[in-house]
């Protein structure tokens, strides 16, 4: 253990694949006691590698729709004056940090710095966005690990809804032309199971033998049950009252941390905004494994979820019980 280790506030990161109820997650973790959370900070570096590096792929058919899209949805008055906000935010609120100056080593640097006052700090994160740089995770300072799952039909046939509008929300692909890879072209979509799993084994060999999955049909039906016993697990003092929160948008745009185009601009789509403004887990309307009877599972969808599930059912079974 590092010198002063013990005094160090816990860094606690949340690993997830898209759509398992993670911002509603996060929501309810900057509600505990002396608790900060980051959104997504290496998420972010990957966004300023990607969407906003125009030599990313700028030969590939995919990307040049997405950006032609993308440039139009930009363009749109409503969408200058939210962007235009979202770059205040970086002066009005210390937690907020301007995209451009995300890297991996300015991440690592942020999350190796204590924060007085500070005993938890929750760091959710996309498994993909760090896979391929754990280098660039802190040291020195105390870690734990959290993983969130979801049955791989309900998170891919959520997903194929959300790429319908990523580019341009006025003006959804319709279901049946929209490729939930090729209409998302900055996410490994196909890997999103295989990456979180790699990322889960590494963990556990390397970093937290103890590391802990929580299946997120299980945190929306019994969140009490669930949180009471990840907070046990990591050492955190359990109150009923977490089980509620402020449903108000400001609550998150004051104590996220995050880039203004992470925390604002995204938080405000139609696909993330729902968690945003919510005030408690709400329980799931289908059962686990079944999907919204409106979002047809597709040619690429079957494909994706056949390859996920061996890897979800693994995790399954070694999920918080």
């Amino acid at each position: 253990m590092a010198q002063n280790e013990k005094e160090q506030a816990l860094r606690i990161f949340v690993w997830i694949v898209p759509r398992v109820n993670s911002t509603a997650f996060l929501k309810c973790m900057s509600c505990v006691d002396d608790t900060a959370v980051w959104m997504e900070p290496y998420m972010t570096t990957h966004l300023n590698k990607t969407l906003f590096n125009p030599e990313y792929k700028k030969d590939d058919q995919n990307a040049q729709r997405y950006r032609a899209s993308m440039e139009k949805t930009m363009q749109r008055p409503e969408t200058l004056a939210m962007m235009k906000e979202s770059l205040a935010m970086a002066d009005e609120f210390s937690n907020i940090t301007d995209q451009a100056t995300f890297t991996d080593s300015w991440v690592k640097k942020q999350l190796e710095t204590e924060d007085p006052g500070k005993k938890f700090i929750f760091i959710k994160d996309q498994s993909f966005a760090i896979f391929d740089q754990l280098d660039s995770l802190p040291e020195g300072v105390p870690t734990r690990h959290v993983f969130l799952i979801r049955h791989p039909k309900e998170v891919y046939t959520s997903w194929k809804n959300v790429a319908t509008t990523l580019a341009d929300p006025s003006n959804p692909i319709p279901w049946d032309e929209c490729h939930a890879a090729n209409d998302a072209f900055l996410i490994p979509v196909s890997e999103f199971y295989q990456t979180h799993h790699n990322l889960w084994k590494h963990v556990k060999e390397h970093l937290d033998p103890d590391a802990v999955i929580i299946d997120g049909h299980d945190l929306t039906s019994n969140p009490d049950v669930v949180l009471r016993k990840l907070f046990e697990n990591l050492g955190i003092p359990y109150k009923p009252s977490y089980l509620e929160w402020s449903g108000d948008p400001q609550s998150v745009y004051s104590s996220w941390r995050g880039s203004n185009f992470v925390v604002f601009v995204c938080s405000n789509t139609v696909n993330i905004s729902r968690a945003v403004n919510c005030s408690k887990f709400d329980p799931p309307k289908h059962p686990r494994g079944v999907a919204n009877p409106k979002w047809k599972v597709t040619d690429e969808l079957k494909e994706y979820i056949e390859s996920a599930m061996p890897l979800y059912e693994e995790m399954f079974a070694n999920r918080l019980m």
